[in-house]
C-alpha cells in the first residue's frame, strides 16, 4: 500500500518499480522510506520542538503504551508540520529527472494520514474535538497544493485506522450506523479537495510495534465501512481503490471460510478492492 522499507530512498524504490515491475502497476510509490516509515511520528517530534504545544508525556513510539502525548490550548493549521506536499513534489521531480514521469494511467500514490487519527494519537480523545479541524485544514492545504501542480497524475491514499477500529468495536446492531458516521467524517478531505482529485482508502487495524489495536473476528466490519465509504464518496472525486486488511499487526489472516463470507456483501462499485494480510510494512506506525 505504498510502503517499501527495503529501499534506502525513493530513487531506489522507483528504479525497482520501473524495472522489475514495469507494466504491472496501477500506481507508483516513492516507498515512504526514511523517516516517513514512521507515518506521522515525525510530525509529533516537530510539534514538540515548535513551542506550539506542551508535552505531557514523552514516548519513543515502540508500542501503544510508548507514545508522546501533547496538549495545546489552540492549534492553527499552519502550526502542524505536515510535509506531504514537499515530499510528493520532490518525488514527481525525481521521476521526471529519471525519464519516467508519473502519468494519469500510472499516477504517483501519496499517503495522507487520517486527520482524526492524528488528533487522537497525538492529543488523546479530547484532541479529536479540539484539534481535528486544524488537522483537516492542514491536510486540505497539502492535498490542494499537490493537486494544483500535478492534476490527475496523483492519487491520495487516505489512511484510516480509527474508522475501522470504531466500526469493529461497535455492537452488530449499530455497526451500519457507526460505519455511515465514520464514512462521512473520513471522506471529508476528499469532499473538500478540488474537483477531479483522485483518492484511495487504506483501512487498517493498527501496526504500531507490529501489534494491532483490534483483531477482526470476521470481514463484516470492513465490508460495512467500505460500503459506507463508497456510498459517501464525494461526487467528482474518483475513488480509485479500497484496501481491506484481513488481519492486524503480526497476526496471520484467518483460514476459516466463515471469516470471509461477509465479502459477498461488498459493493465497491468501480473502485479496485485490495485485500491485505498485514496492515503495513512499517516498523513504527499506529496504522
Amino acid at each position: 500500500m505504498g510502503t517499501l522499507p527495503q529501499f534506502a530512498d525513493a530513487g531506489e524504490a522507483f528504479r525497482w518499480q520501473r524495472g522489475e515491475l514495469a507494466g504491472q502497476l496501477r500506481r507508483i510509490s516513492g516507498g515512504e522510506t526514511g523517516k516517513r516509515l514512521q507515518w506521522f511520528v515525525p510530525v509529533v517530534k516537530e510539534l514538540k520542538s515548535s513551542g506550539a504545544v506542551r508535552v505531557v508525556k514523552d514516548g519513543d513510539w515502540t508500542g501503544y503504551d510508548d507514545t508522546d502525548r501533547l496538549v495545546a490550548r489552540r492549534l492553527e493549521p499552519g502550526q502542524i508540520p505536515l510535509h506531504i506536499a514537499d515530499d510528493a513534489l520532490a518525488e514527481f521531480e525525481l521521476l521526471r529527472a529519471s525519464g519516467t514521469p508519473a502519468t494519469a494511467e500510472e499516477p504517483l500514490q501519496v499517503g495522507v494520514p487520517g486527520y482524526l487519527d492524528m488528533a487522537l494519537f497525538i492529543f488523546g480523545p479530547l484532541g479529536v474535538f479540539k484539534h481535528a479541524r486544524a488537522f483537516l485544514r492542514a491536510a486540505d492545504a497539502q492535498i490542494s497544493r499537490v493537486r494544483a501542480a500535478e492534476g490527475d497524475r496523483v492519487v491520495f491514499q487516505l489512511e484510516l485506522p480509527l474508522a475501522l477500529i470504531a466500526v469493529t468495536a461497535a455492537p452488530p446492531p449499530l455497526r451500519r450506523l457507526v460505519a455511515e458516521l465514520m464514512a462521512f467524517l473520513v471522506t471529508r478531505p476528499a469532499a473538500r479537495a478540488p474537483e477531479g482529485t483522485r483518492f484511495g482508502v487504506h483501512l487498517c487495524f493498527g501496526d504500531l510495534g507490529h501489534r494491532a489495536l483490534r483483531q477482526p473476528r470476521s470481514a463484516a466490519p470492513m465490508v460495512a465501512l467500505a460500503n459506507a465509504v463508497v456510498r459517501r464518496r464525494p461526487a467528482g472525486r474518483p475513488l480509485d481503490f479500497v484496501h481491506l486488511p484481513m488481519s492486524g499487526g503480526d497476526e496471520p489472516p484467518p483460514t476459516s471460510a466463515a471469516f470471509y463470507a461477509p465479502l459477498r456483501r461488498l459493493r465497491a462499485g468501480s473502485a479496485v478492492v485490495v485485500a491485505g494480510s498485514r496492515t503495513s510494512g512499517r516498523t513504527s506506525r499506529p496504522s
